[in-house]
């Protein structure tokens, strides 16, 4: 018995622990850094042309992530909400460039949404 309680002495071997390893942190710190390359990776669209969500950058209730929706307008200068006036809230001077359109219930829905949220697709859900 003196010799089980002797083993129970040294620390667990965490292979977790080991150098290759990658802690929370650092993993979160490249997720923020991906994202943000991706907002930053522009797209130039056109009027008629389908997109979807990038990934992750999903701001909006619609559309759906994987949905596409076509562009019916693109503004020739961002406009930014002026309801959105809280720095606190995550529309807070957003830039929006396009005007989408979106099918609910049979009938067309247009949002202005961030443009640099998008990427292009070919309108069948799969990109």
């Amino acid at each position: 018995m003196n010799s089980d309680k002797a083993d129970r002495n040294f620390p667990a071997i965490r292979l977790a622990d080991g150098p290759l390893a990658d802690n929370p942190v650092e993993i979160h710190k490249r997720m923020l850094s991906e994202l943000a390359g991706r907002l930053d990776h522009n797209n130039v669209f056109s009027k008629g042309q389908f997109v979807m969500w990038k990934p992750g950058l999903k701001n909006r209730k619609f559309p759906d992530y994987g949905e596409p929706v076509i562009v019916t307008a693109v503004l020739p200068t961002p406009m930014f909400d002026p309801s959105e006036n809280a720095a606190a809230s995550p529309y807070f001077q957003e830039p929006l460039t396009l005007v989408i359109g979106l099918v609910r219930e049979d009938d067309l829905l247009e949002f202005r949404v961030d443009g640099r949220r998008f990427k292009p697709t070919d309108g069948c859900g799969v990109t």
